[in-house]
């Protein structure tokens, strides 16, 4: 009997990779929840608005989602003084399917209006609760800029 588990034991050890372990083996991990930050540019008719570009992807949970995105800017000319902003989507607004997504979010800081030109921390993060990894960051520096302005 001792012989015979050996026996077998030796033979899953050599059997090919393809396999006994083949489904560790091919099996694609899911993507990974990420967030990208990109550009941010202030309204031109409501300086107290500022548009974030956020790209993500987050795979299919059945659990709670939710996309956030904050900016913080310090008046350079007052150091004390602080805009503030954040703006959150409501969880059936965060597609959650394993493709690219591409957001475009509006911040308003109710304190004062964005100074174009100034630094501004940009935060992002998006979470898939039930998914792996749960969640995912991004944060940047940038330099606010004047959104173009549309002829009409």
């Amino acid at each position: 009997m001792v012989l015979t588990v050996l026996t077998s034991s030796l033979a899953a050890l050599s059997a090919p990779i393809g396999a006994a372990g083949a489904a560790d083996v091919t099996d694609p991990s899911p993507a990974a929840t990420t967030v990208t930050l990109g550009d941010a540019t202030v309204d031109p008719k409501q300086p107290g608005k500022v548009r974030v570009d956020v790209g993500y992807l987050c795979t299919v949970a059945a659990e709670a989602r939710s996309l956030t995105v904050s900016v913080e800017q310090k008046d350079p000319q007052d150091s004390s003084a602080i805009g503030f902003g954040s703006s959150r989507t409501a969880e059936t607004d965060v597609t959650c399917d394993g493709t690219r997504q591409q957001r475009q979010f509006v911040v308003q800081s109710k304190t004062f209006n964005w100074i174009p030109g100034a630094e501004a921390v940009l935060t992002a993060t998006v979470t898939n609760i039930g998914a792996a990894p749960s969640a995912a960051a991004d944060a940047k520096r940038v330099t606010l800029t004047i959104e173009p302005t549309t002829a009409s």
